[in-house]
């Protein structure tokens, strides 16, 4: 969209909205209903893949490794030492959302990058180091 294009109304465009190419002569109310849902669902489905990676993290930091000493002595060890698998696959989790919007919006302008993408990744580096 153009500087000073309104994407909801007339014929304005979006990258992912309007939904629908009838839906800008619907009534406001309606839209912003069908957008809070839309928005409802996507955080359900962030909630079960949040769920989904801490119990994958869980699995990955709790496996052992028996191993043999010279002595005889048969020791169970960590495969991954929890502390850094913790801190990279959590990294990992929390900036995918930064690294699908970039992706998306390159996608969307035709494998150019536009300025959404990294400012939010740079946004949300500076956010991150600040707490």
């Amino acid at each position: 969209a153009m500087a000073g294009e309104k994407i909801c109304e007339g014929d304005g465009r979006g990258l992912l909205l309007p939904l629908l190419p009838e839906e800008n002569s619907w009534p406001h109310g309606v839209r912003a209903l069908l957008y809070l849902v839309v928005l409802s669902w996507c955080f359900l489905g962030v909630s079960i893949v949040a769920d989904v990676l801490m119990a994958a993290i869980e699995a990955i930091t709790s496996r052992r490794r028996s191993r043999q000493l010279l002595s005889g002595r048969l020791v169970h060890v960590r495969v991954w030492n929890p502390t850094v698998a913790n801190l990279t696959l959590m990294a990992l989790g929390s900036s995918a959302p930064e690294i699908l919007l970039s992706i998306i919006e390159v996608l969307g302008k035709g494998m150019f990058a536009g300025e959404l993408g990294p400012s939010t990744i740079v946004g949300s580096a500076a956010f991150n180091l600040m707490v």
